[in-house]
């Protein structure tokens, strides 16, 4: 991700030829999963495994500063999914799952939504590029650079969250619409050191979070195929003796990522037992 303030005065067309001609070299690990013949192990690669996409930002690349290597928390889900699935009936009754991932570095939900179609970064592009199978799960982790934009301005006052969650409930909605089959797992917004020193921003995660976790139990919104996991680490700062956040106060470290992935796996699980 990239800082509130830079995101500011960009025009959407700059914004995404900018980050879009980076990320197609670095962070679109989904070609892989587009056919039938993955990439991957052979034993997690077949026609009959779980497809499951992890789509947000930064926080899904695996952007960890000052290191330039990414460190996705996408294989450290896709391990920690096999490994519980050996002790569960889960294991007996469906194949393994492939997890592939998509991180734009620096969007909000807002961009997101608006280049759903795109089929470089596109959302609703990337889920129907998969076929046969389709994808099982789409796993969205989306919205801090929006508290960011949102609260960044010092004239800025208290942010309506309906208004600002909206983009990333439409982000879910559209994969619903995609695949009467497909689910959807919202990943709350984690804290940062921004939210430590701006109560505007502090406030509107909470408020976005419950908004998600509403949309998830709420039934006739969700059309019950929606689930919501809290992020699995509270914020601490790198620089204060932290060991999953960077210095920066806003990304993960690579132990950071590690424990992401490790951390939601149970709710991934819980949501393809669903689909089964």
């Amino acid at each position: 991700m990239i800082s509130s303030s830079s995101l500011i005065g960009r025009s959407s067309a700059s914004f995404l030829s900018s980050i879009s001609r980076f990320h197609s070299h670095r962070f679109n690990f989904l070609h892989s999963m587009s056919t039938t013949n993955n990439s991957n192990d052979d034993s997690k690669s077949s026609v009959t495994a779980k497809r499951i996409l992890c789509y947000g930002d930064s926080l899904t690349a695996g952007t960890s500063p000052p290191l330039n290597e990414l460190f996705p928390y996408g294989p450290h889900l896709e391990n920690e999914i096999q490994n519980l699935m050996t002790f569960s009936s889960l294991l007996s009754t469906s194949p393994p799952a492939v997890v592939r991932w998509r991180g734009l570095p620096g969007w909000t939900s807002s961009a997101m939504e608006e280049y759903i179609d795109d089929p470089n970064v596109g959302l609703r592009s990337a889920v129907n590029e998969v076929s046969n199978p389709s994808l099982s799960l789409v796993i969205i982790l989306a919205g801090t650079n929006d508290i960011g934009m949102l609260t960044s301005s010092a004239l800025s006052g208290v942010v309506d969250v309906k208004k600002a969650v909206e983009p990333i409930l439409n982000l879910h909605r559209s994969c619903l619409e995609c695949d009467s089959f497909i689910r959807t797992l919202a990943v709350g917004i984690p804290g940062s050191a921004w939210q430590e020193s701006n109560e505007n921003a502090r406030v509107l995660c909470r408020g976005m979070n419950e908004a998600l976790s509403e949309f998830a139990s709420d039934g006739s919104c969700s059309s019950g195929r929606v689930s919501y996991v809290d992020f699995p680490s509270e914020f601490e700062r790198g620089s204060c003796g932290g060991r999953k956040w960077c210095g920066d106060g806003l990304h993960l470290t690579p132990e950071g990522y590690e424990t992401l992935g490790r951390g939601i796996a149970s709710s991934v699980i819980n949501a393809l037992e669903r689909i089964i």
